[in-house]
């Protein structure tokens, strides 16, 4: 039995130990790898015996599987080799010589027209297509392996899109249900405001009030004469049924419908009255304005200089947001701001010009707000800002009206 250096088989070891040796090698017939032509047939025999055939000359012999060190020991022509199993598919069977690289290869004789290599290059090259195909096969596992972990990815990925897109439509919805109620309690809450306000701007009017007395009192009346008459000329008890028709037709057929005309009639009176006093203020307001323009011109035409422009005053709503404002009342607090800080203004001081009453402050600083509340207001109130700027007397005008 010849054996071969062969390094690829230094490599990987592909005998399993839980292989059955004498399964392996029994009841077939193993044609051993030479390079020299020669067919070298070896026959294991199970009680022990060994047949090899070189050529078709037989010799007898024998083998035995030593379980201790996991060997084959073949006897034969006088020879003895201690081998170990070392690689084994279905078509060859690797046994490596004991303290050697050497090896020798069997070949399944069943297998044998199928492959059957006359070189160890053939031999070689074998072994390198199976570690070819391990390694193929090896790869074409990740790939697969890859492919489902990105399916499995891209699976929960969709999961949890759709579960995030589930969650953002119901909040979606739930923002939606929130702002429908919001919605609907505040024209709820509109409606009811209307209402008090209709019934508080109908309570004003003596003569809804009136109207409504009035209608009270004639459909009582109608209703007891009628229900008198009807007593009377009854012969039976009738005449119960008489009062509450007669009730309802008046109060639902003709007092309603007055009662309704009359209220339609005053709260468009009063819509009609609120917006002439809106107008009036808005026309008052234009003229304020046109006002303190005209008179800040005016008093300062003497001193041949714009740098009133240069100042700011204005009144204000005492609130936190410092809204400004040209409507005041009496007895109620408003804020005058302003600011003389954009030139070096000096001596800067404040007059109230309210009817005949003067209100004056003075030595004020170039910037500040000043609140001020007057009993009585007669509009217009002209408020004027003084400063000295070198030798001149520098004027800021602003008019504010009664609320």
């Amino acid at each position: 039995m010849k054996t071969y250096l062969l390094d690829i088989l230094n490599k990987y070891n592909r005998f399993s130990e839980s292989l059955d040796v004498k399964t392996i090698l029994c009841n077939k017939s193993w044609l051993a790898f030479n390079d020299t032509g020669d067919k070298e047939l070896y026959i294991f025999q199970e009680n022990g015996s060994l047949i090899v055939s070189i050529n078709g000359k037989v010799t007898n012999g024998t083998w035995q599987y030593i379980s201790t060190n996991k060997s084959i020991i073949l006897s034969f022509k006088g020879q003895a080799y201690m081998l170990h199993p070392s690689f084994f598919d279905k078509t060859i069977f690797a046994l490596q010589q004991d303290g050697t690289n050497r090896y020798a290869f069997m070949i399944d004789e069943q297998q044998s027209q199928s492959f059957q290599p006359k070189s160890l290059t053939e031999l070689s090259a074998y072994f390198k297509n199976i570690e070819r195909k391990k390694v193929e096969a090896e790869q074409q596992r990740i790939r697969i392996a890859l492919a489902q972990q990105k399916a499995q990815q891209k699976r929960i990925e969709e999961e949890q899109r759709q579960q995030e897109q589930y969650r953002i439509e119901q909040e979606k919805r739930q923002r939606e249900r929130e702002q429908e109620e919001l919605i609907n309690r505040a024209i709820e809450e509109q409606k009811k405001a209307e209402r008090k306000k209709e019934q508080a701007i109908l309570k004003q009017h003596k003569t809804f009030l009136i109207a409504q007395l009035i209608g009270y009192i004639v459909i009582i009346a109608f209703t007891v004469g009628i229900t008198f008459l009807a007593y009377n000329s009854a012969t039976d008890s009738v005449w119960v049924i008489v009062p509450p028709i007669i009730f309802c037709l008046l109060y639902f057929l003709v007092y309603r419908k007055i009662i309704m005309w009359l209220r339609q009639k005053l709260l468009c009176k009063y819509l009609r009255s609120q917006q002439m006093k809106k107008q009036k203020l808005r026309d008052e307001i234009q003229w304020i304005e046109q006002e303190s323009k005209r008179e800040e011109e005016e008093l300062n035409r003497l001193n041949n200089t714009i740098n009133y422009k240069r100042m700011i005053l204005r009144t204000e709503e005492t609130s936190s947001n410092y809204k400004q404002t040209h409507i005041i009342f009496d007895r109620k607090e408003f804020a005058i701001y302003w600011d003389a800080t954009a030139m070096k203004f000096k001596n800067v001081s404040l007059l109230i010009y309210n009817g005949t009453e003067i209100v004056r402050y003075e030595n004020l600083e170039n910037k500040g707000r000043k609140i001020v509340r007057l009993k009585k207001v007669h509009s217009p109130v002209k408020i004027i800002l003084m400063a000295n700027w070198l030798d001149s007397l520098i004027y800021k005008v602003v008019y504010a009206v009664k609320g």
